[in-house]
């Protein structure tokens, strides 16, 4: 039976969900929870129905992978009630979407508004419509520019295509002034600007400019060759050698006549040099401005710029420089940066005095009460001191256990568990359903898509319910990403649950590693997520570089065979363990500077120890380690122990008596 577009639709418009098929590509095997340890589904006795739902479903997957559409169709009314079905509905939907009319793909999405892929469909068809060249369907269809690139060529192509000439021009000029490289769908819509004359040198010369500005030169010679005018190929040349020698720019600057364009090549290049040579720059700082009269505007973003760059300068007279400008016009970060330079130095007058500069919403917060009490006991003022501090005791707050322990108050915070019946969910039972299929098939990816998105359709009131749900059935990260999404902050015993504690406390005894550490900083890493994976590799629980687990099992002889081994829970902590016990035992038991490795590295940790030199209390050093991420990574993880470590009923200091008098 040949197969058609009908066949497919009628099909499909029996159920409703969607999702990249390429999910649904391995065989079925049945998950435990949300973890990567798997056991295959052996077929020793008779399979029960939802088996043979299972088997049919990946039949039905690579009869769409082989092009199979008639045997597809075929088998479709096996598995129509099965939770999964709809997605091979949607891949099926997308073959030949490009010829389908667009009410025939609006009837679609409508009908499967509540699935994630619902989003994703207008993009499949209108790389179908631009594939297939219906130009007018895809003009009348997409109404306004899309935001991404290649589907905006296609949106002025069309426009050219339709006769809307001057607004296509108008949308290759935007799409033309871009730093970086433009998608080749755009090809023809540029072909047809250049020839109808809109490619001016001009044009070529400010896109030149942007990619300065964004430090690429990847498409300078390429530009260059479109070059006309004499006028023109000079622009280029001195923007390329400013691009290649910026010191230069002081040269330029006094011997080139003051236009636009000259004070744009100033503006970049004065700012490369800056990050070349900060003491060179900023001594010519005034000579180059006033050479080209830049705007006051450009002045003082440029002088911030600079001013970030000082921040750990050991001369004083650009230190003086530094200070100047920030009370001139610094903004609110540098402000900021810079009471924390003050904090590094035990420089009580100077937190005083930086703060007080920050917009009083800045100053009311608990960070800045913390260290503007701090001031108040170094100037001998206790009475204000414990005054401001008290006021913010008992929050969920770094800040907040730190002000307790300076006054030798108990750690208090709220903490409230869901009590009664929640709102009732039925109306999310048939995605509930689907979701706790993709776990037991371990499609825990799509899973994980599935949840946010029911969230993100959920009222307050069902989010709450929803937390309770994930809680039950031991979804871990799901129940965390709730709990995040609604905003339950004081939830702590749901926020924080307490999983894989055989295997914690296991490699915790074995590494001598407290129990709550290993949690705690797993918390902070993945989200309690076994197959989390970050943009740079890291993988599992304790979020571990491949490259560190290699390292990490060379030197203690441990069994690992590849990356994806730090997806399963027990080697995954077990390598995690290993390195965290070494860098504690490095930094003899202090966890400041072993998160901060941690999440940092050893060498950025030994960088920030040299600029404190040993003349700092702990806070102080949390306060002025530079990244913010690795600053609130450490907060956060002593503040997961203190949750942690209350939900346990276990005893600890937030602070050991020996970090808190080590050297920093």
């Amino acid at each position: 039976m040949p197969h058609s577009k009908k066949n497919i639709a009628r099909i499909i418009v029996l159920t409703g969900c969607v999702l990249l098929g390429t999910y649904f590509l391995a065989k079925p095997v049945i998950a435990n929870s949300l973890t990567k340890k798997t056991v295959i589904a052996k077929p020793t006795k008779a399979l029960t129905h939802l088996e043979k739902q299972r088997e049919l479903y990946q039949q039905a997957q690579d009869l769409l992978d082989l092009k199979k559409i008639a045997q597809y169709i075929d088998l479709r009314p096996q598995i129509s009630d099965y939770a999964l079905t709809p997605y091979v509905d949607y891949r099926a939907f997308l073959i030949d979407i490009g010829e389908r009319a667009p009410q025939e793909v609006d009837n679609f999405t409508l009908l499967h508004k509540d699935f994630p892929f619902s989003s994703s469909i207008k993009a499949a068809y209108l790389t179908g419509l631009a594939k297939n060249k219906r130009w007018k369907t895809l003009s009348e269809y997409q109404k306004e520019p899309p935001n991404d690139q290649r589907f905006r060529c296609y949106y002025y192509t069309a426009k050219w295509e339709t006769n809307y000439k001057t607004q296509a021009y108008k949308g290759a000029q935007s799409l033309w002034l871009t730093a970086g490289s433009v998608s080749s769908a755009c090809d023809d819509l540029f072909d047809h600007w250049a020839k109808a004359g809109h490619r001016t040198d001009d044009m070529i010369i400010d896109r030149m400019v942007l990619m300065s500005k964004a430090r690429r030169s990847g498409l300078f010679s390429y530009l260059d060759k479109m070059l006309v005018s004499d006028a023109a190929k000079e622009q280029s040349k001195n923007l390329q050698a400013l691009f290649k020698k910026p010191q230069d720019v002081l040269s330029f600057s006094q011997s080139n006549p003051v236009t636009k364009f000259n004070q744009s090549l100033t503006d970049i290049a004065f700012k490369q040099w800056i990050r070349q040579d900060t003491k060179s720059a900023v001594e010519n700082f005034d000579a180059v401005m006033k050479a080209q009269k830049l705007p006051q505007s450009t002045q003082t973003y440029l002088a911030n710029y600079a001013t970030s760059w000082l921040v750990n300068t050991d001369s004083d007279k650009l230190a003086a420089w530094r200070d100047a400008q920030i009370k001139q016009g610094g903004s609110v970060a540098m402000i900021e940066r810079r009471a924390r330079l003050a904090v590094q130095h035990n420089d009580w007058q100077g937190v005083s005095y930086w703060v007080g500069l920050l917009p009083q919403k800045m100053q009311s917060t608990t960070r800045w009460q913390y260290w503007l009490g701090r001031v108040e006991f170094a100037q001998g003022k206790d009475k204000q001191a414990k005054q401001r501090l008290t006021k913010i005791l008992g929050q969920r707050d770094f800040y907040s256990v730190a002000a307790a322990n300076l006054l030798g108050e108990p750690i208090r915070y709220q903490s409230q568990i869901l009590t009664g019946k929640q709102v009732d969910i039925s109306s999310k039972k048939v995605a509930l359903a689907r979701i706790e299929e993709m776990i037991a098939v371990d499609k825990i990816d799509a899973a994980k898509r599935e949840w946010r998105w029911l969230l993100w359709h959920s009222t307050q009131s069902q989010k709450m319910a929803l937390v309770e749900y994930a809680s039950h059935k031991h979804w871990h990260n799901f129940t965390i990403v709730a709990t995040i999404e609604a905003k339950m902050w004081s939830y702590t015993s749901l926020r924080f649950p307490i999983t894989h504690r055989w295997w914690f406390e296991h490699f915790a005894k074995q590494n001598n590693v407290p129990l709550i550490t290993l949690m705690s900083l797993s918390r902070q890493e993945s989200a309690l997520d076994v197959n989390a994976r970050s943009p740079v590799g890291a993988r599992g629980l304790m979020q571990i570089m491949p490259t560190t687990a290699q390292h990490v099992v060379d030197i203690h002889d441990l069994k690992y065979n590849n990356a994806d081994d730090l997806y399963n829970v027990d080697k995954n902590i077990e390598i995690g363990s290993y390195y965290l016990s070494d860098l504690l035992k490095d930094y003899d038991n202090n966890r400041i500077f072993a998160f901060a490795a941690y999440n940092a590295g050893p060498n950025r940790v030994k960088q920030w120890r040299q600029r404190t030199g040993g003349k700092v209390d702990a806070y102080s050093f949390i306060e002025a380690i530079p990244f913010k991420e690795t600053r609130g990574y450490v907060q956060n993880i002593l503040m997961f122990e203190t949750y942690y470590r209350n939900l346990l009923a276990q005893d600890g200091a937030f602070l050991t008596p020996s970090e808190l008098k080590g050297k920093y």
